[in-house]
């Protein structure tokens, strides 16, 4: 006896009896499994069919009538993103020679309002040394030094017999 599970033929037997313990011999399971276990085959006694083409082949189609043309070709879309890209590149390089000429214009006035500039840093320094001198000559007038010398404003006991501009801290800018 064999048992159909699916589209597969089962050939075990020990799993099928005639009469199960959960139904009752004249049950409509009973009765299906009788009638489905006649009407099946057994693999081994069907006849092969393999479909197969008709002798000479099947008819050829033109899909070219019925698909139009879409878009560009391959190659065509290939050259149009390199000149794409290309160009993109001849402007990036535009630019960057633009930038650079812009960069080298800016150098040049700051080259040429340079002494301008640091004359003016020079004044404004000037005068709050002049400030900070006239301060200091105030503030120094009764000392002297260890020779007896009165207080030369503007001088340093730390004086090297160079020239260096005083440090000017922030506080220094906003007095006098």
């Amino acid at each position: 006896m064999n048992c159909r599970i699916g589209s597969h033929f089962c050939p075990r037997y020990h799993h099928h009896s005639p009469r199960s313990r959960h139904s009752t011999p004249n049950s409509p399971s009973e009765k299906l499994k009788n009638t489905s276990s006649k009407m099946s085959l057994r693999p081994s006694t069907a006849a092969a069919i393999q479909d197969m083409p008709p002798p000479g082949g099947y008819k050829k189609l033109d899909f070219t009538r019925y698909l139009p043309d879409r878009g560009p070709k391959g190659w065509q879309l290939w050259a149009g993103a390199t000149t794409l890209i290309m160009y993109g590149y001849y402007q990036v390089g535009k630019t960057n020679q633009a930038r650079i000429q812009q960069k080298m214009q800016e150098r040049k006035v700051r080259y040429a309002l340079a002494p301008l500039m640091q004359a003016e840093a020079d004044r404004e320094y000037m005068e709050r040394e002049l400030v900070n001198l006239r301060r200091e000559a105030e503030i120094m007038k009764d000392v002297t030094d260890l020779k007896g010398n009165p207080w030369v404003p503007g001088s340093s006991q730390y004086f090297g017999g160079q020239w260096m501009p005083r440090k000017v801290s922030y506080f220094m800018r906003h007095q006098g």
